[in-house]
This record gives C-alpha cells, structure tokens and sequence, in this order.
C-alpha cells in the first residue's frame, strides 16, 4: 500500500542523514515503537473529531501503514543499515483487535521479527499459541480501558489507572514469562501525575520480573514532565523507557543520568514519525510543529517546506546532541539503537 511517504525524501534529508546520523548510528538499529495496521482492520467508522485530532488517524496516515511499507520507507532514509522493529497494531478503539493481531502475527512469522500483542482491558485468557505467533510482551492502551466506576458510569480520561487497561491475567502471564509490558501512561498529567508514579512503583514491586518499558519515556516530551518525575524511578530495576517522538534532547539528558543507557530504547513511534516537523517544548506545554498545515499541529502554508525533516531524524538528533553533551562511548550508542532491545527481546522465555 502506496502512503506516499516517499513523496516527502528529497536531497536535503540524505544529506541531514550522511551529515549527521551516518557515522553516528551502529550498522544494525532496532526499532523498539512501530505500529502496523490496514485501513480494512478498523471495525467502526471513525468520527471526524477523531481524524482531525489524532495524528495516527492524519489523512497521510489512516490507510494503513504494512510492513512493506515499513521497509520501503527504512531502506530509503536509513541508506546502509540494517533496520529492524519489533510491531504492533492500532490500539485504538475503532480497530478490530483480532484482525490487527493476526496481521502482526503473519508479519513476525514470515520475516522472523518479534511483536507485542495489543489486549482487550478486560483480557481473561492468553492465546494458547502465544509464544508461537512470536509475540514477546504487550502493547495495552489506555484508550480501550472499559472500567466503568461504582455507579455504572464509563470512568473520565483522569480518572482511568493502569489497572483498568491492564488486566490481571496480562499482568501474572507476563510475571511469569518475564514479558514485555509497553505502556502508554494515561491522565494529563503524563508523569507528573503522582497517581502514575505510585502505580509504576507498585506495578514495578509487585511484578518485578516484568520488562516494563514506558512509551515515549512516559508520554515525557517537555524537560518539564520528566526533571523531577525521574527521581522517583531510579529506584525501578525492571523500568525501562523507549524514544519514541521524544524531540528534546534535554529530556534524553535527564534520562542517561537518571536511568543510563542500559535502559533507553531507540524507538520511534512510525508512521507518525515519517512525516516532516518536530514536537517543541513550549512554557512547558508539548506542540507538533509540520511542514503543512494539520488539525492537529501548529503550521503554516507560508513556512519553508524544505527546512523540515522528518519526525524520524528528529529523533535521532535529539539522542545524538545528548549523547555527545554525556560523551556516551560508541559501546553505550550501540546498547540505546540495538543492544538493549536485543537482550530484551531474546531473554524472554519461549522467543527464540
């Protein structure tokens, strides 16, 4: 399926990439953050609302993003290296979870990668062909959270835990496995909202044997949201974080001192990071800045088109600055775009 992303590649973007990410990036990159869907899994129509505000529901994007597209996209931006990922689906309420699965089950399967699976809040039985479909951990999301309060109502975007979205059976299978557990922490308050610094601790404590693994460093794309928050997960052996959309390179700082390379995985939150703009911190607020005008972002059709690259080598950067400003060794670069999602990935039981 044609996105046309490759509309996007020009000049200026392989020379950002020979320039700058070329001789810093290892020869081999796992990609830890990378959704795979087709337009033909969403089960329900999706509102206008939605596809206004949602930039995985952007109109560049909404068609699907397949594998194929996934390594056209990579073979052309990353010229010379060996890019891989570890998938999942659309965890939003309008996909059909089953199919979303099952499509990233014949992707695994037939290019022998690795992928977590996206559950139902209310998941009561593990697939029994689990660790056969290569599936290695979760990708649960606060947006398909059914909790209902004690008066029956369907709970507030503020009021929703992680408990809700994370069902118990998820929770011991992944103990007892040592799975994966990627997640998008819910509430405004990203992690600076106590109530998800004190379910992280007891979800940490009481599951130590899980690889929990935030989202996007906990949803941490202003310095603000994680400068003080990362104190309280020092303590986390089993806490790990991915990059995905972080732009800040002030944020990747707070995360080598706080947590250290070991724990840092390159992710990169595709297809949304193949378009062209960059999140900016703002008097502690997070806006997406693009190349064209989108509901969801700050723009204007006047600007410079070509002075944008892509979310992707945004990214990339953001790491790149931090690393040379904490004078990271190439051994410890390695760990961050490769190394640590390997272990990770093959340390679970029933993955190879």
């Amino acid at each position: 399926m044609d996105n046309g992303f490759l509309d996007y590649l020009i000049e200026n973007d392989l020379k950002i990439f020979g320039e700058q990410f070329e001789d810093f990036l290892p020869d081999k990159i796992i990609d830890f953050h990378i959704h795979l869907w087709k337009y033909e899994f969403f089960s329900r129509e999706i509102s206008q609302k939605r596809l206004n505000h949602n930039p995985v529901l952007d109109s560049d994007l909404v068609n699907g993003f397949t594998v194929e597209d996934f390594k056209n996209f990579v073979e052309k931006t990353f010229p010379q290296k060996k890019y891989e990922g570890l998938f999942f689906g659309l965890p939003v309420i309008e996909t059909d979870l089953n199919k979303n699965n099952e499509y990233i089950v014949e992707v695994c399967k037939k290019n022998r990668c690795y992928g977590l699976f996206n559950p139902e809040s209310n998941l009561k039985e593990i697939p029994q062909d689990f660790f056969k479909n290569r599936f290695v951990g979760f990708k649960p999301y606060p947006e398909l959270a059914n909790a209902r309060s004690s008066n029956n109502c369907r709970k507030s975007k503020e009021d929703i835990s992680m408990f809700d979205f994370i069902s118990d059976q998820v929770l011991e299978f992944c103990q007892e496995y040592g799975l994966i557990l990627l997640i998008h922490i819910p509430r405004a308050g990203r992690l600076r909202d106590r109530r998800n610094i004190e379910e992280l601790k007891e979800m940490g404590s009481r599951y130590s044997n899980i690889k929990i693994v935030l989202a996007h460093a906990g949803r941490s794309y202003c310095y603000s949201d994680i400068k003080d928050s990362i104190n309280y997960l020092k303590g986390l052996k089993n806490l790990y974080v991915d990059t995905a959309m972080i732009n800040n390179f002030s944020v990747i700082e707070v995360l080598l001192e706080g947590l250290g390379p070991e724990k840092i995985l390159y992710g990169s939150d595709l297809p949304v990071a193949a378009l062209k703009g960059k999140n900016v911190d703002i008097n502690d607020k997070h806006y997406f800045i693009t190349d064209k005008p989108r509901d969801w972002s700050l723009s204007s059709p006047v600007l410079n088109l070509d002075s944008f690259t892509f979310f992707i080598y945004e990214i990339i950067r953001s790491i790149r600055i931090a690393a040379m400003n904490k004078s990271l060794s190439r051994e410890q670069i390695h760990k961050i775009f490769y190394l640590n999602a390997h272990n990770l990935i093959n340390s679970i039981s029933g993955s190879a």
